[in-house]
């Protein structure tokens, strides 16, 4: 343990040891109207709402290559209440009146960052690759009603899912001040390993940063 902490100590103090943290908010609505028809004049909609915030954390020992560690966690909330009518043969009809989906996913990566240009360069571009635990978790509600009953409200909660997984990410920082800038950043989380996933975890963000 001694000698570790005197090799860390012994790269912070080099010509190159400096620290760049990233700070990253997201927050997008997107809202689906259903279709008007003479039957439905009221029909509803869907409105997607997703939260979310990123914090990366880079500690460069070499000039152009650091260690790095993020975390980030987002919220995506579904609601929709576009009626939905199911009939069985015979039978009385199903309505589901509104659908109420909570999706929460967090993500712990350590990894290893390049950049591509030198802290005081103006643009910095970097690559990150790297080891994350991926976790989800979330619960879904129903709002059905059957012949002239109330409405029963029905909770179903999924279980947490946790994957061990990889990480890839590109960013590009615009330096403001010798200390502050602004990082653009994609990153795609492939759970289980399985690079066929990578297309559907891809987050984008940005966000200030430091160097110090």
């Amino acid at each position: 343990m001694l000698k570790v902490l005197a090799i860390l100590m012994f790269i912070s103090n080099t010509a190159y040891a400096y620290v760049d943290l990233n700070l990253s908010y997201t927050l997008s609505m997107r809202k689906v109207e259903g279709v008007e028809t003479d039957e439905n004049p009221d029909p509803g909609s869907a409105m997607t709402t997703t939260t979310g915030y990123l914090i990366n954390w880079a500690w460069f020992m070499w000039e152009y290559t650091a260690l790095e560690f993020n975390y980030s966690k987002t919220t995506q909330r579904v609601v929709d209440d576009r009626e939905v009518t199911i009939t069985d043969d015979g039978g009385d009809p199903f309505i589901i009146q509104e659908v109420d989906q909570v999706i929460i996913t967090e993500v712990n990566g350590i990894g290893i960052r390049q950049a591509f240009a030198n802290r005081k360069a103006k643009f910095i571009p970097s690559l990150a690759i790297g080891y994350a635990q991926y976790t989800t978790s979330g619960s879904t509600k129903y709002t059905t009603k059957s012949n002239d009953d109330d409405p029963e409200v029905l909770e179903q909660e999924q279980d947490q899912e946790v994957f061990s997984s990889s990480y890839a990410s590109i960013s590009i920082r615009y330096k403001f001040t010798q200390l502050m800038g602004l990082t653009l950043a994609a990153k795609t989380i492939m759970p289980d390993f399985d690079t066929a996933q990578a297309s559907s975890n891809v987050t984008y963000s940005a966000g200030f940063s430091w160097m110090f």
